[in-house]
């Protein structure tokens, strides 16, 4: 039995593995990029009634095959796809396809085990370059907090922005400068002892390696003020930002030690007795009652 496995490309790549073959198929020129729909379509010289035979997909974390269309239970692995079973055909549909569903896929016979019954693996090669991001330094904080659009900095001080974007191979890097024609090549912008005339809009360019068409850049904003006006700037107003950085504060805290205060002093014991003298706590015994006492001989206080 001979096997043909295929997905939706323009022109064809055949692989050829003795009986079983491969074929690479798609409606655009071009390799495969992220986010593109690509169909795979399994296929037999033998047979054109396919509905006994079904599509499975590799799951790493397993170390298992499992049939894509025969259980939901890894349908979070490989997200929204569709399995058609029309005319004879056997087609896998996968409307968005992202690097992690991408493969490896196969083709087998419902009930078949032997070798000759399953076709060989099949990976697409997915291409994607996705968002850039500007960083100051290693740290985590500089890492994960939010992207980096302005850098202010004392003149005499040095500069150095790392620019990073994830891609499917390694992204060549550049940085330029608005209005200069100088081009560096690296992913981490450097200034020594920066100067004034430094200042500027700095951009840097992420070029996928072997796609021309995956291309992204973001901007910089360098700033370059005296220490003095640094501190201006970021006060806003000098007095009225010192006043609310000291007294907004020292009110929260006064707010503070009140609430506690008043909180505390309403939570008195509730079970605490009162005065001897208090008339809720007196209870007359009278003559002839169950309550009243067999004899009041030597007694030194008089019944209430």
């Amino acid at each position: 039995m001979k096997w043909v496995f295929g997905f939706v490309l323009l022109g064809s790549l055949h692989l050829a593995s003795g009986k079983l073959s491969i074929v690479l198929k798609s409606p655009e020129v071009g390799p495969v990029l992220e986010g593109q729909s690509i169909t795979l379509e399994c296929l037999s010289d033998e047979d054109s009634d396919m509905s006994a035979y079904t599509f499975e997909k590799y799951a790493k974390f397993m170390d298992s095959w499992f049939a894509v269309d025969g259980s939901n239970r890894f349908r979070c692995w490989y997200y929204d796809v569709k399995v058609n079973r029309s005319a004879g055909r056997l087609q896998l549909q996968i409307p968005e396809v992202q690097s992690w569903n991408a493969g490896p896929f196969r083709c087998v016979q419902n009930n078949g085990t032997e070798q000759h019954s399953v076709s060989n693996s099949l990976s697409v090669p997915v291409h994607y370059l996705r968002d850039v991001s500007l960083f100051k330094d290693n740290s985590f904080y500089s890492r994960y907090s939010e992207q980096l659009k302005v850098l202010t900095v004392a003149p005499g001080s040095d500069v150095e922005v790392e620019c990073s974007a994830s891609a499917s191979e390694n992204p060549l890097y550049s940085w330029s400068r608005e209005g200069d024609d100088w081009v560096e090549v690296s992913n981490k912008l450097k200034i020594q002892k920066v100067r004034e005339e430094d200042a500027g809009t700095y951009t840097c360019t992420v070029q996928h390696p072997s796609v021309l068409s995956l291309s992204k850049t973001r901007s910089l904003q360098l700033l370059v003020v005296p220490e003095e006006e640094r501190t201006e700037r970021w006060l806003g107003l000098p007095q009225l930002s010192l006043f609310l950085m000291a007294g907004i504060p020292a009110l929260v805290l006064i707010v503070v030690i009140v609430s506690l205060a008043v909180y505390l002093s309403r939570r008195k014991p509730s079970s605490l007795k009162g005065p001897i003298d208090d008339r809720s706590m007196k209870k007359p015994i009278y003559r002839g009652s169950v309550e009243s006492v067999d004899s009041t001989v030597g007694d030194s206080h008089p019944l209430v």
